[in-house]
């Protein structure tokens, strides 16, 4: 991974894949490490999101910028840059994420408390490295397993 940086109690994570939902009203985006083989974090998210992470994998195409977007020209205009995103802890049935900042200008750091998929939509954006909290493998499952219970779908499966 670009800007890979080393983190302890972390893991560096590529998303697998972004899927629907077999209603169609949310999505589950798949986490994968080396590390965990072939064992995904599966975290639910919304469909906006979902259309998002997408278009940062180039997936898809909008006419006009989406929220991530935005945010990232923003950030890039006040001379910011994302170092890396990490998905925390699962807490009352919700994933945690951060958003590690730099203000170029001063050097100062900033600690961004955010959803899952908002930091991975930036991430991918920036080039920025994701990274998984090491002990979230207990969640993990079968790739292999969860897709197998799949149908083929549009721009990906459906779960």
């Amino acid at each position: 991974m670009p800007n890979s940086q080393e983190v302890e109690g972390y893991l560096e994570a590529v998303v697998e894949g972004v899927y629907v939902t077999s209603t169609g009203a949310e999505a589950v985006m798949l986490l994968g490490t080396d590390e965990w083989g072939d064992f995904v974090l599966p975290i639910w998210i919304g469909m906006a999101e979902a259309l998002s992470i997408q278009k940062a994998m180039g997936q898809m195409d909008f006419p006009r910028p989406l929220t991530h977007d935005l945010l990232v020209d923003i950030l890039e205009r006040l001379n910011a840059t994302i170092e890396r995103v990490t998905i925390d802890a699962l807490v009352d049935h919700t994933y945690t994420a951060t958003i590690y900042l730099k203000d170029n200008r001063s050097g100062s750091q900033h600690y961004i408390d955010a959803r899952p998929s908002d930091a991975v939509a930036i991430a991918l954006r920036v080039n920025a490295p994701i990274l998984v909290a090491r002990h979230l493998k207990q969640y993990t499952v079968s790739i292999n397993e969860l897709l197998g219970k799949s149908q083929e779908g549009g721009e990906g499966k459906s779960i």
